[in-house]
């Protein structure tokens, strides 16, 4: 997806974009090779061409296409930068946002899952997620980000992030997270099903007071709000794929068969 991206360059809008799709410019290198352009001067078509090879030179550089991208684009960089990616969210205590105690930070790569803990080993979330090219969160933008940066306020973030409440939003998947997920076959362990924000609460409280199994609880609960965005963003990215380039009927099954 991210070499069939044209809206990264100056100038080029969506309607631009799909204008280059439509003449057959699926990607860059065949942009690259275009003797001529419908629609561009050959000025402006070189130009473009320079641009365009300036990408190629960053192909390993996620903050270079995150500051040419929109917020809502980002997403187009998930397939590329997928071996980079994590997967996070938070438990917090108290009331006063965004200056929360962050009590459990969970974060998954696709493989292997940590959780840092108030008390134990939180101090290490700002290294283990100074690694990674996107960051995949739901609903980051408005709390989990913001709470993190007021906590450690040197916080690195990863150059681009992918907020799934509001690219599910955009593709008709309206709710919170518990809500979504059933829609795409999820379906929680019996311990923490219908558990949320204020049970988790609850039990980081029950933790304080000795209780050890609370937390273990409150573990299993944060480990399904961050390994299930995996799955969600595969299927987004899935989704706004197609619906950028409808696959004809041979290309939908190799697309079926190519699904992790």
């Amino acid at each position: 997806m991210l070499k069939r991206t044209f809206i990264h360059l100056p100038g080029v809008g969506p309607r631009r974009e799909t204008h280059f799709w439509r003449q057959g410019l699926s990607t860059w290198e065949d942009f690259l090779s275009a003797k001529r352009i419908h629609g561009l001067s050959r000025v402006r078509m070189d130009w473009l061409k320079a641009e365009l090879t300036g990408s190629l030179g960053h192909l390993s550089d996620p903050a270079y296409f995150a500051a040419r991208l929109q917020a809502g684009e980002h997403w187009r960089l998930f397939q590329h930068f997928r071996p980079r990616t994590a997967y996070l969210d938070i438990e917090t205590y108290g009331k006063a946002w965004p200056g929360l105690l962050v009590t459990v930070a969970g974060l998954y790569d696709g493989r292997n899952m940590r959780q840092f803990v108030q008390g134990s080993n939180l101090q290490e979330f700002p290294s283990a997620l100074a690694s990674f090219d996107l960051l995949v969160t739901f609903n980051g933008t408005q709390f989990d980000l913001p709470v993190l940066k007021a906590y450690f306020p040197e916080l690195n973030l990863p150059p681009a992030h992918v907020d799934l409440r509001f690219l599910m939003a955009r593709l008709g998947f309206k709710g919170g997270l518990k809500k979504i997920e059933p829609r795409f076959g999820i379906h929680r362990p019996k311990a923490v099903n219908g558990m949320d924000g204020y049970i988790a609460v609850l039990l980081w409280e029950r933790y304080q007071r000795g209780d050890k199994g609370a937390l273990d609880l409150l573990l299993s609960y944060n480990r399904e709000d961050v390994v299930n965005l995996e799955v969600l963003m595969d299927a987004a990215f899935r989704m706004e794929r197609d619906r950028l380039f409808p696959a004809s009927p041979g290309e939908s099954g190799r697309r079926q068969a190519a699904r992790p």
